[in-house]
Order: C-alpha cells, then structure tokens, then sequence
C-alpha cells in the first residue's frame, strides 16, 4: 500500500503508473481534484485488469491537517501503509536572493521542504507500524548541485536531502527505510508548457546522456528504492540526472 503526494503532476503520476504496475495499491494524493480525478481515471482501468487499486485523495500537504487528511485517507481505504513517496514540489527561477522576498523565500519552503517534514511526521506511525516502510522523498538536483537564480527553491530541495539522512537514522529501529531521488531536468507536461523545445534542448545538452529525463526515469528509481531490492539501502540520494555537468 502506497501514497503519493503531487500524485496529479509529471513525476507523481508516472510514480503512481509505476506503482500500479507492480501490483501495489495506490492512493494518489493532490490539491488540483479535477486534474487528480482526469489522472486516476486514466490508470484505473489498467490498474483494474493486474489486479491493482488506486485512490484518490485530494489535500494539501503543505498543511498539518491536510497531511493528516492524506494519511487517513490511505489507512481508511487500505487498513495500513507500507511505502510513501513524497513528490510535491516546485520552482520559480528568476531571482538572486537580494530580489527574494521573504514570502516568497518561505512560499518555497513550504512547498518543498515542510510537505515532506509534514508528510513523514504524519506518516511515520502507519509506517512503522507495518514494520518494514520505505519513503522515497524527491529533492532535486539543484539541492546538490545549486541553480542560477533560485535560492529558495535549492535550499528547500537541499534541505529535503538533510531531511532524508535525519530521518533514516532516526527510524532504521522501526524498520522504516528512508531514500531520495534528486532528478535533472524532467520533461514534464510542465516544462513542455513553459520551455521552448530549444530551450530543452538546450538542457538536454547539460547532460551526459544528452536529453532531459522522462517521468518514467524517474519513477523507476523511485519504485527500487521502495521496494525490497532496495532493502540494504537508507539515508541515500540517488540522482537521477543523466550525468549533468555543472550547475544549471
């Protein structure tokens, strides 16, 4: 039994497909119920015919009741929970930190780095509980690397980093394991709105590999480090960037 959070998203519905095609069941979390229910309908009936289930819940994880709101929603429908893959997030490039405003600076944080606190913190019970949990958080990496114009965003994505490594030393007594994925340039719907194919190109050139990553990159590290093939494996980040060279 699995939850994912920024479930409606790129990362989070490739994450929750990836899921489901393992057998799991899956409550897709989100704070957009329309593009949350457009998600789940498309996977529902594939998940249906190998014998998975999705649910969706819809809640905003950047609030103690709406973490609260995510958790019981998986554990009324599933009895327990097993993994939590906590993928809301996001970035405003444009401003050095002498432009930052402070809400925006705390906006950033929020959305980045007390989700994921938030999201654990409710978790961890149900977690433990089932005596062999894994979280796979999404950081990102401009937390490891940096990025231009964007402090919020790269110490919020480094901070879920740190967060990680707390949180797996903390919890290994429990059984719960605790990883991240920090991804590169991801072609998202998103980027595909906001980003010129030039534009993309042009960071795919960043990398080794010579592209942008697809969502199904992604998730694929995020299902391994779920799963029991993971179970010798805590407190790591895993980028998932092609190789990028530099900061970006």
């Amino acid at each position: 039994m699995a939850l994912v959070t920024g479930a409606a998203g790129g990362i989070g519905s490739a994450v929750s497909a990836a899921l489901l095609s393992e057998r799991c069941r899956v409550a897709m979390v989100d704070i957009d119920g329309a593009a949350l229910s457009a998600v789940r309908g498309r996977l529902e009936e594939g998940a249906r015919s190998i014998g998975a289930e999705v649910h969706g819940v819809v809640a905003d994880v950047t609030t103690e009741g709406g973490a609260r709101r995510a958790v019981e929603g998986t554990t009324d429908r599933f009895g327990r929970l097993d993994v939590l893959v906590n993928v809301v997030g996001g970035s405003r490039p444009g401003r050095d930190v002498t432009e930052t405003e402070l809400a925006d600076w705390e906006g950033m944080l929020r959305y980045n780095l007390t989700s994921t606190f938030l999201m654990c913190r409710s978790a961890m019970p149900s977690l433990a509980a089932a005596g062999a949990g894994a979280v796979v958080n999404v950081s990102s990496g401009a937390g490891v690397r940096g990025m231009r114009r964007n402090p919020g965003y790269c110490a919020a994505k480094a901070g879920v980093i740190g967060l990680t490594k707390a949180l797996a030393i903390d919890h290994a007594d429990s059984g719960v394991r605790v990883n991240a994925v920090a991804p590169g340039p991801v072609l998202t719907p998103l980027m595909r709105r906001n980003r010129s194919p030039e534009e993309i190109e042009a960071m795919g050139r960043l990398a080794l590999v010579g592209r942008v990553a697809d969502p199904g990159e992604v998730a694929a590290a995020v299902v391994f480090l779920a799963s029991d093939a993971a179970s010798y494996v805590t407190g790591q980040t895993v980028e998932v960037d092609g190789g990028v060279r530099g900061g970006v």
